[in-house]
């Protein structure tokens, strides 16, 4: 989840990869204008969040964290719970020391990579996410550079090609933070062979809407950095928090600024959790479920079905 709020621009950022052929297209991105709608939460609290958001039988994605060094496979057990919702596994992987890129790691990945490719339908993979913050040891800086963090998404990557995991999408997903150093998100891109989508988390009540929006490494600066590099884009982690006021606003300015971005933003993921002494559960903020069902009701570019 985001904490805070400076943060410089985007900037490209220049790296030599391994030759792999490019994809014909983006990876199970809907159409322009089309809208993934998802959510992260307990498998327990799934049917509140489907009823109290009004949108049916599931979202289209679901979304769940691994323990540290922990197996893919639960994630995708709890995603057959309900008809055709599509699993992200947020995949803890311990980078220090140097223990992916050295090859010490590889059975374990591989076993993930097996699990990913029986699974035999699309499955997204957010590794190591927010790695531009500093309050992730295992993967943010001083731990893990910048280099560190790009070599060991590419040997993951190249492992689940190897083993025919090529139903997993990668979502490379920063937070809206500045990293140590002044550091931009994009220093820590794995390139464009390396990822299938573009994350960003971005709370709407963690700062004032004009940072959120259209501050430097703002939500506009991710989207444009996404668009540069033909990617669809993910909003991987958002919700507004109680104590900050119930407010029809905060659902608002994630589903404006999808609707303002249709060829770019193709997935908005709720983060429906009580955590760090705050609740963003959708059920715990009526004005804003009214909006969230307001919004989605009827409205048939938000999809409930990964393509």
């Amino acid at each position: 989840m985001i904490i805070v709020v400076a943060m410089a621009g985007l900037a490209a950022g220049v790296w030599t990869y391994a030759a792999r052929p490019q994809q014909s297209g983006p990876k199970f991105a809907p159409t322009d204008g089309d809208v993934y709608i998802g959510v992260s939460t307990d498998i327990g609290r799934l049917d509140t969040f489907d009823k109290t958001a009004g949108i049916g039988a599931h979202p289209a994605i679901y979304d769940q964290w691994t323990t540290p060094d922990g197996a893919m496979a639960p994630t995708l057990a709890n995603s057959r719970k309900k008809p055709d919702m599509t699993p992200m596994v947020s995949w803890n992987l311990d980078l220090t020391g140097g223990a992916v890129t050295d090859g010490s790691k590889d059975s374990y990945i591989e076993a993930q990579a097996d699990a990913v490719h029986a699974y035999g339908k699309p499955v997204f993979i957010r590794l190591d996410w927010e790695m531009n913050a500093d309050w992730y040891p295992d993967w943010n800086e001083p731990g893990v550079s910048p280099s560190q963090f790009i070599a060991a998404w590419q040997h993951v990557y190249g492992i689940f090609q190897q083993e025919g995991a090529t139903n997993a999408a990668f979502v490379w997903c920063p937070t809206l933070w500045d990293g140590p150093g002044g550091l931009s998100p994009s220093a820590w891109y794995p390139g464009d062979q390396y990822v299938d989508w573009i994350g960003v988390d971005a709370y709407p009540q963690s700062a004032v809407e004009s940072f959120i929006l259209t501050g430097a490494g703002g939500l506009d600066d991710q989207e444009v950095f996404a668009a540069q590099h033909a990617k669809p884009m993910m909003v991987a982690e958002w919700a507004p928090a109680l104590p900050q006021p119930d407010t029809a606003a905060a659902i608002d300015l994630l589903f404006d600024f999808a609707a303002e971005h249709p060829k770019t933003v193709k997935a908005l993921v709720y983060f429906d959790f009580v955590t760090g002494g705050k609740d963003y559960t959708l059920a715990d903020h009526p004005i804003g479920a009214a909006e969230f069902r307001k919004r989605v009701d009827g409205d048939s570019h938000f999809l409930m079905t990964v393509q």
